[in-house]
C-alpha cells in the first residue's frame, strides 16, 4: 500500500473528538430548552448529514458520549417512518454516492451489476474524495455511511440495494488501508442486511467477489504486515459471508467459490508469505473457517493442505 495510507490514522482526533462532544451537548441542551409538546426541537436533514458521523465510538474522534449524544439527537429528529426515506434518499442519494461515484467496470450508472463488464481503462478512477488531501474526510464519510447500513430496515436495503453498492465498491477497493479496512467491515454488515436471494439474482455476489479478492494478495513485502493483517481479516470473512449466501451446502456455484478461495486465496498467500509467521497464522485460522463450509468437498484439496501443515510445522525447527 502507499506510505501516504497512514495519514488518516497519523491525525491526533484527542481534540476534536472532546470539541465534537461538547458540540453535541451544546445541540442536546438546545433541544431540550426550545422543545415543547406542542413542537418538538428536530435537527434539519443538513444537520443530521453532519451528526451521524459520529455514531460509531469505535471512531479516534467519537467518544463515547458522543455517541450516546448523537443517538439521541437522531432519535428526536427522525421518526420511525422518516428514518429509511432520509438514509436511502438525504443521506445515500443527495450525500454520499456523488461524493463515491466513480466510473465503474462493474455498476451501471444506476449502481447494478453489468452484464458484461467493461475492460479496465488502465488508470484508476477517481471520486470526489480523492482530491482532498485529508483521508480522513472519507473515513468520517463511511461512518456516516456505516450508520446507513445499521440502521436502514432490511425492506429498505432490498428495495435500494443500488444505493448502497457504489459506495461499498468504492471503499472496498480504496488506496487506503484504514478505509479499506472500515470498507470491508461495512460491506459485512451489509450482506447481514440485505436479502440473500436479491444478492444471488442480481449478480452482486460476483461484483463483490471481483472487488474483494484482490484485497488477499495484499501481502508482505509490497504490504506492510501489519496493515496485511488488518485487511485479510475483513476480506476473507465478507468472502466468506457471500459463499454461505446461498445455503445449499452441495451448491456447485459455492463449492466453486469456495474451491477458489483456498486455491487462489490461502494457497497463493501461503506461498508469497510463508516466511511471516503472524500471516500464516491468519491464514490457517481462515482455512478451518473454509473447510467447514466445504465439509466432504475439502478431499480433493487435502494433499496440498498436508504438505502445507508440513511445511508450517518443519519451519518452526
Amino acid at each position: 500500500m502507499d506510505s501516504t495510507d497512514n495519514t488518516a490514522q497519523a491525525v491526533d482526533y484527542t481534540a476534536r473528538s472532546l470539541a465534537a462532544e461538547v458540540g453535541l451537548a451544546l445541540l442536546v441542551l438546545t433541544s431540550l430548552l426550545c422543545s415543547s409538546s406542542s413542537e418538538p426541537f428536530t435537527l434539519d436533514d443538513t444537520a443530521l448529514v453532519y451528526v451521524v458521523t459520529y455514531t460509531d465510538k469505535d471512531d479516534a474522534w467519537t467518544t463515547a458520549e458522543s455517541s450516546r449524544l448523537t443517538a439521541r439527537l437522531v432519535e428526536a429528529s427522525l421518526a420511525d417512518d422518516k428514518l429509511d426515506e432520509f438514509i436511502t434518499q438525504c443521506l445515500l442519494h443527495d450525500t454520499l454516492r456523488p461524493l463515491f461515484s466513480k466510473s465503474s467496470t462493474r455498476l451501471t450508472a444506476s449502481g447494478r451489476p453489468l452484464q458484461i463488464s467493461r475492460p479496465p481503462s488502465g488508470m484508476q478512477s477517481m471520486t470526489s474524495l480523492d482530491n482532498i488531501s485529508q483521508e480522513h474526510e472519507k473515513l468520517h464519510a463511511a461512518s456516516g455511511f456505516k450508520w446507513a447500513v445499521m440502521s436502514c430496515s432490511k425492506a429498505a436495503v432490498g428495495r435500494h440495494w443500488p444505493l448502497f453498492l457504489p459506495i461499498l465498491l468504492s471503499l472496498v477497493e480504496d488506496h487506503n488501508t484504514a478505509v479499506r479496512v472500515k470498507g470491508l467491515r461495512i460491506l459485512g454488515h451489509f450482506l447481514d442486511k440485505c436479502p440473500p436471494n436479491t444478492i444471488l439474482s442480481a449478480g452482486v455476489d460476483n461484483v463483490i467477489q471481483d472487488a474483494v479478492f484482490p484485497t488477499l494478495l495484499f501481502l508482505p513485502s509490497t504490504t506492510p504486515e501489519n496493515e496485511s493483517i488488518e485487511l485479510l481479516y475483513p476480506a476473507y470473512r465478507v468472502l466468506l459471508q457471500v459463499a454461505q449466501l446461498d445455503p445449499d451446502v452441495k451448491s456447485l456455484r459455492r463449492r466453486r467459490f469456495l474451491d477458489k478461495l483456498l486455491r487462489d486465496g490461502i494457497f497463493v498467500g501461503h506461498y508469497h508469505a510463508s516466511q511471516h509467521a503472524r500471516i500464516v497464522e491468519v491464514l490457517m485460522n481462515i482455512t478451518k473457517d473454509i473447510i467447514s463450509c466445504l465439509g466432504i468437498f475439502t478431499a480433493k484439496h487435502l494433499q496440498v493442505n498436508i504438505i502445507g501443515i508440513v511445511n508450517i510445522i518443519t519451519a518452526a525447527y
